[in-house]
């Protein structure tokens, strides 16, 4: 308020010196115009009757006065003489001469915008025996900026007398005026006020400030509750005002940012993309060229980098204004990952059920054709056989994974399960494929009780048990091992086979994934099977754990919960 007073009262006076100035220049200016236009009237009734006398006598004029341009026109507008020039052209375009023709006299200004001047005229009909005449007198005149330029000095020097005095005026009024204000204390509004008039506008400002506690209380409160909703949300949430301040954020945002809790404005944030995205669209939000929430994708370098879908969410008043933005972070990356792992499962079930489908169309389209010999023909039948075979194998993989995919624990039957049990019976079924790999099995075998479904860790035991037989070296051996620890039950299946490298170990459970591809359609596998197995004990709840090196073999140990 002080500095409002303050430059008040200074370019008030200021304004009012300019004006006065302004005033005092046009007024001069019109009164010298107006000065010159009477003794150029005066002029010319002053030589009127010499010139009417020459022209009466010997139509020829000879003024001698130099201190005036003086010209004589005919009726038709000739020039018939100029005191300054002559070959004059025809004059009866001009103004000055038309309106004089019409009504006696006239007066008209001409101004030369590159010389700073302008000419002013007087013309006045003078009738003789020889016809009707145009007398003209004219007279060169600096105007309006020549006038001003000639002032500068004297209005500079007045202007800058007018700053200091203003200077020290508005110093003093701004101290007189404002000070028994600042020294009101609002809590005693019964004590004389410096001005009556305040009373009431001191009084509506208490209860205004009754108001704003309360409003202020409640505003904390609501935040406090919304911290707290906020606390635990998984996606980053911060609210800013519509000049950037930052309103309120919550832990999960914190991660995204440097010391994101110590700023109080988004122009700190230290991400230079993000930032510019904000800026960008907070500008298109206060000019109303945005009115709806706008999703972008950005990716953050944490630990490691993180897509994440930014939404900007603006905030409107009643009457429609701007007033801020909730910007909500959502990590996307694990939703990406799936959206990729499933355009990719796509891609390969495509591929792994077109390869053995040409070959079978291949296959029978030559034995339709007649263009197999007899002795061939077993072999067409057996490569038909086995590559339909291996495309059943690989329809149900995937109907298992697909089944697996959207299932849960609640729509599977769970039941008890004896686990030593389990494993002889696997091994039963697995006893002629072992004798024709030359595969011996060893065990040690303690009793041991888990939760699940028996049709499931059947499924998923035998495929590990499978892989051990056919990826291992003939006369090697699988050892299983079941031990009943104190709060778990940790099942081993160990070969001696060719073993997996370490570049493959983390990616052996993705789907389709084979580390030796013709090995793998040698001994049947699709490539499914490790990723069943896990999916199987991921509903399990159990854990899997891979020791393995290349050409000395691979261990893989279950451990399943307790009952």
């Amino acid at each position: 308020m002080q500095k409002r007073v303050f430059y008040f009262i200074i370019f008030s006076m200021l304004g009012l010196a300019i004006f006065i100035n302004l005033f005092l220049i046009f007024s001069i200016e019109s009164v010298l115009k107006d000065e010159l236009f009477s003794r150029l009237k005066s002029y010319a009734s002053g030589i009127k009757d010499e010139v009417i006398s020459s022209i009466q006598n010997s139509y020829y004029v000879n003024l001698k006065y130099q201190d005036y341009r003086i010209s004589l026109i005919d009726e038709k507008g000739r020039v018939i003489y100029d005191n300054l020039s002559e070959n004059l052209p025809i004059h009866s375009d001009r103004i000055e001469i038309k309106n004089a023709m019409k009504n006696g006299e006239s007066k008209s200004i001409r101004y030369s915008n590159t010389l700073l001047k302008r000419h002013l005229y007087y013309a006045v009909k003078i009738p003789t025996n020889k016809g009707e005449f145009i007398l003209r007198i004219a007279k060169e005149q600096e105007y309006l900026y020549a006038i001003f330029m000639s002032f500068i000095p004297y209005i500079l020097g007045e202007i800058i007398a007018v700053l200091i005095f203003s200077f020290l005026l508005a110093k003093y009024l701004t101290h007189i005026i404002l000070r028994p204000i600042y020294n009101i204390d609002l809590k005693n509004l019964d004590e004389d006020l410096p001005y009556p008039e305040l009373k009431i506008l001191i009084e509506t400002l208490k209860k205004q400030n009754k108001i704003i506690k309360s409003q202020f209380k409640n505003l904390k409160q609501k935040r406090q509750e919304l911290q707290s909703l906020t606390k635990g949300m998984k996606d980053g949430l911060i609210i800013i005002n519509r000049s950037g301040e930052i309103l309120s954020i919550n832990p999960s945002a914190q991660k995204y940012f440097i010391n994101l809790a110590k700023h109080t404005s988004i122009s700190e944030i230290q991400n230079d993309l993000f930032l510019k995205l904000l800026l960008h669209n907070l500008r298109d939000f206060k000019d109303g060229k945005i009115t709806s929430e706008i999703r972008e994708q950005i990716v953050f370098m944490q630990e490691t980098l993180v897509e994440c879908e930014v939404v900007l969410s603006p905030i409107f008043s009643q009457k429609g204004k701007f007033k801020g933005l909730i910007i909500v972070i959502c990590d996307i990356t694990e939703f990406k990952r799936n959206q990729n792992l499933s355009k990719e499962f796509s891609a390969n079930v495509t591929h792994e059920l077109k390869t053995p489908l040409t070959s079978i169309m291949g296959n029978a389209e030559m034995i339709k054709n007649n263009l197999v010999k007899s002795d061939d023909l077993p072999h067409f039948i057996d490569t038909i056989y086995d590559e339909s075979k291996r495309l059943l194998g690989l329809i149900e993989d995937i109907l298992k994974l697909s089944f697996l995919d959207e299932s849960s624990t609640k729509n599977i039957p769970f039941a008890k399960i004896e686990l030593k049990n389990m494993v002889l019976k696997i091994y039963s079924n697995l006893k002629n494929i072992a004798k024709k790999y030359d595969i011996e099995f060893e065990f040690e075998l303690e009793e041991g009780y888990i939760h699940g479904s028996k049709e499931l860790l059947e499924y998923a035991i035998y495929n590990l048990c499978d892989n051990a037989i056919k990826y291992n070296n003939p006369g090697s051996y699988v050892k299983i091992k079941i031990r009943n620890l104190q709060d778990c039950v940790e099942l081993s299946i160990k070969d001696s086979g060719i073993g997996i490298d370490k570049a493959d170990q983390d990616h052996i459970f993705e789907r389709f994934y084979c580390v030796d591809k013709s090995y793998s359609k040698k001994v049947g596998g699709t490539g499914l099977g490790l990723s069943i197995v896990k999916s199987i004990l991921a509903i399990h709840h159990a854990k899997l754990k891979l020791n393995s090196q290349k050409d000395i073999g691979s261990e893989f140990i279950i451990t399943f919960d307790k009952i």
